[in-house]
């Protein structure tokens, strides 16, 4: 008789650890999926405002014009972004102060010693660089960043 019940309900456990697994697997995905899409949403954007900042550093104006403008902008020539980056008397390296993300652009706020915020705005698309409109996004959506910065710390900016 010990053999008959021996079996009783084995299939029915391992049938429920199953679909355990696939519950929290799915999950786990997912919430690494959300994770992942918040963490790289902005990151070849930011990378553009680096290359720029990283050229400016380096005092190669020309080279950050082109990544200003890749193309002969006719409202923006190199004189004017001359006047409006390399003759500033600034005592450190530029540097993203934070950002904001906007849905056709990402708006990037740098700053050096000497000199005040600069708000620029990489377009989603097409990486172009151009001055942001505000330094913050200006269309109706949940601000994650400053809300969780104001509960774990760090301010409000």
């Amino acid at each position: 008789m010990a053999t008959y019940l021996e079996g009783y309900g084995v299939e029915d456990e391992r049938r429920n650890r199953t679909i355990r697994y696939i519950i929290l697997g799915t999950l786990a995905a997912l919430i690494l999926g959300v994770a992942c899409y918040f963490i790289l949403h902005d990151y070849s954007e930011k990378q553009v405002a680096k290359q720029f900042l990283t050229e400016l550093n380096k005092h190669n104006y020309q080279a950050a014009y082109s990544t200003w403008c890749p193309k002969p902008c006719e409202q923006y020539d190199y004189a004017r972004f001359a006047a409006d980056w390399a003759n500033k008397k600034i005592t450190s390296p530029w540097k993203i102060d934070s950002t904001d993300s906007c849905k056709a652009f990402l708006t990037v706020n740098v700053t050096a010693d000497g000199t005040e915020l600069q708000s620029l705005s990489v377009q989603r698309g097409t990486k172009v660089l151009s001055f942001a409109p505000a330094p913050d996004c200006q269309e109706y959506s949940w601000h994650w960043k400053q809300f969780f910065r104001r509960i774990f710390g760090g301010g409000s900016r």
